[in-house]
């Protein structure tokens, strides 16, 4: 079954599951940058991650995307929060990209593209560790694989939140809400035209 035909009403465990999850793990690449996408709780749940493969030797630079401004932290943007808690890690400013104007998970793609050009150069770039939160990342990687030049490959590392993982996202009320509305925003963009229909 294609994507583009379910509804709320046909989605089960199951069916979000492969949706959501499936074939999305780690494997252990190295890449030319790991990139991980802003959100409010980026630098609880995201930042960690990133500073983890940066130390282990995955790849030598980090960009921070997210220029939506968060009111709970002074209006600052998501990638200065970031910025702040990866310096806070251990990384170094030199080896931080910012990205501070997108304010969607598309646009974290598309205007990701200019730093990483002024910085690399995209023709140089083969691949790109993307780090997000584990129910965020089907839709992270399709933008990416839809929006950023075709010879880039993007490499899934998932980050676990409190909630929403794999393990245990239908086991609580707001594990399922978060897991059923991003299946729903999905199905959304894929009947759209934002990115391209998958079978599951």
């Amino acid at each position: 079954m294609m994507v583009s035909q379910l509804n709320e009403h046909l989605l089960n465990i199951d069916i979000v599951d492969r949706i959501l999850f499936a074939d999305l793990e780690y494997n252990n690449q190295c890449a030319d940058c790991i990139m991980i996408l802003g959100s409010l709780k980026a630098t609880k749940y995201r930042v960690p991650v990133g500073v983890s493969l940066y130390k282990e030797g995955r790849s030598s630079k980090i960009l921070l995307s997210g220029g939506k401004p968060r009111p709970e932290f002074n209006s600052i943007k998501e990638c200065y929060l970031m910025q702040d808690e990866a310096i806070k890690l251990g990384i170094p400013k030199s080896d931080i990209i910012v990205e501070d104007t997108s304010l969607t998970t598309k646009e974290n793609i598309i205007c990701s593209l200019l730093p990483l050009d002024r910085y690399f150069k995209l023709s140089n770039i083969k691949s790109i560790i993307l780090v997000t939160t584990a129910y965020h990342m089907r839709r992270s990687i399709l933008m990416a694989k839809t929006y950023s030049p075709n010879w880039i490959n993007f490499i899934p590392c998932p980050a676990s939140d409190t909630h929403t993982r794999r393990n245990n996202w239908y086991k609580s009320e707001k594990g399922f809400y978060n897991a059923k509305n991003e299946v729903l925003k999905i199905i959304s963009y894929i009947n759209e035209g934002s990115i391209p229909d998958f079978e599951i």
